[in-house]
């Protein structure tokens, strides 16, 4: 697979600023109906739309991690890229947000949910997330957990059978908890990400039939992850409403994975590389921190806009300009730039130890 100048694939930067695009109208355009009455421009776009697309999120992270273990000479490497990556413009866009919503919007701070919110592992030692959106950190955080302990012990060449080993954990689970109705423990399901495996199995996938060679065996495993994605309700447990075996459910799901997977086809076969424009890379770019900082931000200004008499179209444009405008200044003047440092103190600090 061919890629851009810059080295990276640049249709999964598109597929990635896309989804998060989609997070951000869904979010938006659902509360100005739930809350103003209204819909701007007519449109309310549910929230479930957000949600898979957050689920692209992770088939995109499954590809990229791969192909990062693959490149990573020690599992600290690995480690260090994934820290320097995520951390600062996490602290940063969280710090903004507790001082802005204590200072323009006049909500207190919870102190102490700030302080462990820092460590991005809030959901593990039974704390709130400060902003909804974060939960998917937490996800990603124990796929990076679950794929740096396959490098470190030597089963990553062997990630296929694992990979339909965890598939199968999935499926069990769900039957029993999602099914039976057997209420198993939040951490069974959490640690190991059931309830999102299918997605990081088939970005894992698609990434060993692009780069490596396609194989029965790994079109199988991607055929294998497509059905579980549609068995598995993937939304977290307090959001989850009680499962019934209908039919029309799985199919629903299996649906929309699919299109997810076609979508995903389209991109790594480089069907879509009509979509790469310095419009749709830089929404790529800023993806991350748009992500981030949209949502209790957004919901905020538009309350206020609300307040003040502002029609809901404009109000939706203003928030909606407002965040894109924030998450680009958080990119290129924290994020980006930061990145550079530490990984150029890393690869420096390599180079006079070896």
């Amino acid at each position: 697979m061919e890629t851009g100048q810059s080295g990276r694939f640049e249709e999964l930067d598109v597929l990635r600023g896309a989804a998060a695009l989609c997070v951000v109208l869904s979010h938006y355009s659902s509360h100005c109906a739930q809350f103003f009455g209204e819909a701007a421009f007519g449109l309310s776009l549910d929230t479930i739309y957000g949600f898979y697309a957050v689920q692209l999120f992770f088939m995109i992270s499954g590809f990229v991690i791969y192909y990062t273990l693959e490149r990573s000479a020690t599992w600290k490497e690995f480690a260090f890229s994934r820290v320097s990556r995520l951390y600062p413009a996490y602290w940063t866009a969280l710090t903004l947000m507790v001082l802005l919503q204590q200072v323009v919007f006049g909500k207190p701070v919870w102190l102490g949910g700030y302080v462990v919110n820092l460590t991005m592992l809030q959901e593990f030692v039974g704390f709130g997330n400060l902003d909804n959106v974060f939960w998917s950190l937490t996800v990603e955080l124990a796929f990076y957990v679950l794929m740096g302990l396959l490098f470190v012990t030597g089963l990553l060449p062997r990630i296929e059978a694992v990979a339909a080993i965890w598939l199968a954990l999935a499926v069990v689970w769900s039957v029993v908890d999602q099914y039976l109705g057997f209420a198993l423990p939040a951490a069974l399901a959490r640690l190991p990400i059931l309830r999102h495996v299918p997605f990081f199995v088939a970005g894992i996938a698609f990434y060993l039939v692009v780069r490596k060679r396609s194989t029965p065996g790994r079109f199988a495993l991607l055929l294998t992850a497509l059905g579980v994605a549609g068995l598995i309700d993937g939304h977290s447990a307090a959001e989850a409403v009680a499962v019934a075996v209908e039919w029309r459910d799985v199919l629903g799901r299996l649906g929309v994975a699919s299109v997810l997977f076609g979508l995903f086809t389209l991109a790594v076969t480089r069907w879509l590389h009509f979509t790469i424009s310095p419009v749709t890379l830089w929404l790529g770019a800023i993806s991350y921190s748009l992500y981030l900082t949209h949502r209790n931000l957004g919901y905020s200004t538009l309350f206020r806009l609300h307040e003040g008499g502002v029609a809901a179209w404009i109000s939706f444009l203003v928030t909606l300009a407002g965040a894109l405008l924030l998450a680009t200044v958080l990119t290129y003047g924290v994020e980006r730039p930061a990145l550079r440092a530490l990984r150029g103190w890393y690869r420096g600090r390599r180079a006079i130890l070896f």
